[in-house]
C-alpha cells in the first residue's frame, strides 16, 4: 500500500510474489561471457608468451618464466571452465523454472482447453458444477496441509469459482462473434502507414508513470482504427513498442476495427480465435520494418489492453515476435496468462466497470503483476481514463514495492533501452477490408437484436 497522500492507494497481486525473475537469472548468465572473454584473451596471450619463451637459451630464469606461464595458462583454463559451468547452470535454473511455471499453466488453466469441447454443452457445464462442489472440499484439505501443497494449488482453489463463471461468460461472447462472422462474413485487415504522418522523434520512457503518460490516445475515426509504433534504438540494437488505443465505435460490421465485434473476440477468451485487432498489432510492426528477435512491448487502453494480453499470451506469437512485457490500463484480462518470457502488468481501477466485464479475475501467478486502486471520479468515463491509469501508475512506481523494480529493470534490460537511446513513432491506419464472403441480410438481423 502508498502511504504518501498525494498518491493513490494501491494493492499489488501476483507477480514476482509467486515467481522468479528469469530475465534477470538469464541476463546474468549472458554478462559472464565477457568474463568468459577476458580470461580466454589472458589465455591466448601466456600461450603466445610461453612459445616465445620456449625458443629462448634453456636458463633458470627462462624455466622459471615458462613454468609460471603454464600455470598462468592452466589456471585460465580451469576459470574459464568454473565461469561456463556457472553460467550453464543459469540458464539451466531459468529452464527449469520456466519449464514448471508451463507445466503449471497448463494444469491451472483447464478452460482454456475447453473450446474444443464446448459443443458437448450439458455435459460440460453438470461437470463444472460437480467441480464447484468439490472445491471447498479440497481447498479446506489443502489448507491444513499447505506445507505440502504447492502455493499455486492454494490460488487455483480461491479462484476457481470466478474462472468457471468467467468461462461461460465467455461463451456468449465467442457465439455473438462467430454469428457476427457467419452473418457478415471474415474480412481481412489492412494495416498501411498514415499518409501525412512520418516518423517523430519521442522521449523514451524509462518508468511506468512515463510509459503510461506517453500512450498515444489518437483521434478517433469511424471508417478506420489507429496503431502506433515506437522504435527504439540504443546503438545497435532495435527495440519496438506498439500503443492498441481502446473502443472507438460501437458497431459490429464496420470497416474500424477498434469496434464491439473486437471487443466479443477478446471477451471471449481465446474462444473465438484471434481478433481482427490481434492481427492489426502484428502487421503495423511487420510494416514498421521489425526484424525477427528485436524485442517487443505492447501497451493498450481498454480494449486495446485486451489485445496487447492477447498477443502476449499466445506462445506462438509471443516467441514470433519476442514480447517481453505488456501493460494494460483498465482491461479485462482475466481469461489471458502470459506467455513464457513475458512479464504482463495489469492496472485496474475497481471503480471501473471495464476490468470487470469478462466477470474473471486476473489469475495469481507468476510474471502477471495487478497493480488495483479504488477511486471513483464520478463517472463510467472517468473512473476509465487514461489519466487516472497513469495515476496508478505512478502510486506503484513510488510505493517501494518490489515488484515494481523487477519489473521495470527487467522491461528496460529486455529492450535495451537507457537515457542514451533514442524514439521515433510512427502511426498506421487499420481497416477491415471487404469479404469474401456473401452479406447474410436475415442472420445480421438476428445479431443485431441480440445485442441490443
Amino acid at each position: 500500500m502508498t502511504h504518501n497522500d498525494n498518491l493513490l492507494p494501491i494493492s499489488v497481486n501476483g507477480g514476482h510474489q509467486l515467481g522468479i525473475n528469469t530475465a534477470t537469472i538469464r541476463a546474468n548468465a549472458r554478462d559472464l561471457s565477457a568474463a568468459i572473454l577476458k580470461v580466454s584473451k589472458v589465455k591466448e596471450i601466456s600461450f603466445a608468451a610461453l612459445t616465445s619463451a620456449c625458443a629462448l637459451p634453456n636458463i633458470h630464469a627462462t624455466t622459471a618464466l615458462k613454468t609460471a606461464l603454464r600455470g598462468l595458462i592452466q589456471a585460465a583454463t580451469d576459470l574459464c571452465s568454473q565461469i561456463t559451468a556457472l553460467q550453464n547452470s543459469l540458464d539451466l535454473a531459468a529452464a527449469r523454472y520456466e519449464n514448471c511455471e508451463a507445466r503449471s499453466r497448463q494444469l491451472f488453466s483447464p478452460l482454456s482447453s475447453l473450446p474444443a469441447s464446448a459443443s458437448l454443452g450439458l455435459p460440460i457445464a453438470l461437470s463444472w458444477w460437480y467441480l464447484n462442489k468439490q472445491l471447498d472440499i479440497n481447498a479446506s484439505a489443502a489448507s491444513k496441509n499447505s506445507q505440502q501443497t504447492e502455493e499455486s494449488w492454494l490460488n487455483y482453489f480461491q479462484n476457481a469459482r470466478e474462472n468457471i463463471s468467467g468461462f461461460f461468460l465467455a461463451l456468449p461472447s465467442a457465439h455473438l462473434a462467430g454469428l457476427i462472422a457467419l452473418a457478415a462474413g471474415s474480412p481481412g485487415v489492412s494495416v498501411t502507414p498514415k499518409i501525412g504522418s512520418s516518423q517523430q522523434k519521442i522521449p523514451v520512457p524509462l518508468s511506468a508513470s512515463q510509459l503510461v503518460t506517453q500512450f498515444n490516445q489518437a483521434q478517433a475515426y469511424p471508417d478506420h482504427g489507429e496503431l502506433r509504433v515506437v522504435k527504439y534504438r540504443t546503438g545497435n540494437k532495435i527495440s519496438w513498442r506498439v500503443d492498441i488505443r481502446g473502443t472507438q465505435v460501437w458497431s459490429v460490421t464496420g470497416t474500424n476495427p477498434q469496434d464491439m465485434r473486437t471487443n466479443l473476440q477478446t471477451n471471449a477468451c481465446g474462444l473465438a480465435g484471434k481478433s481482427d485487432m490481434t492481427k492489426a498489432v502484428t502487421r503495423a510492426l511487420d510494416q514498421a520494418g521489425y526484424r525477427s528477435g528485436q524485442p517487443v512491448e505492447l501497451i493498450g487502453h481498454s480494449q486495446g489492453g485486451a489485445v496487447a494480453a492477447q498477443v502476449g499470451s499466445d506462445p506462438k506469437l509471443a516467441k514470433k515476435y519476442n514480447v517481453k512485457s505488456v501493460v494494460t490500463l483498465g482491461s479485462n484480462t482475466g481469461g489471458f496468462r502470459p506467455a513464457p518470457g513475458v512479464h504482463m502488468v495489469a492496472l485496474e481501477n475497481t471503480a471501473d466497470i471495464v476490468p470487470r466485464l469478462d466477470g474473471r479475475a486476473n489469475p495469481n501467478v507468476p510474471n502477471l503483476t495487478t497493480v488495483q486502486t479504488y477511486k471513483n471520479a464520478g463517472g463510467i468515463s472517468a473512473n476509465h481514463s487514461k489519466e487516472l491509469y497513469a495515476q496508478v501508475a505512478r502510486a506503484w512506481e513510488r510505493s517501494g514495492d518490489g515488484d515494481y523494480a523487477r519489473f521495470i529493470e527487467a522491461r528496460n534490460y529486455n529492450l535495451g533501452i537507457n537515457h542514451t537511446t533514442q524514439a521515433t513513432a510512427q502511426s498506421f491506419v487499420v481497416q477491415r477490408e471487404a469479404s469474401p464472403s456473401s452479406f447474410n441480410p436475415k442472420l445480421y438481423e438476428k445479431v443485431v437484436k441480440r445485442l441490443r
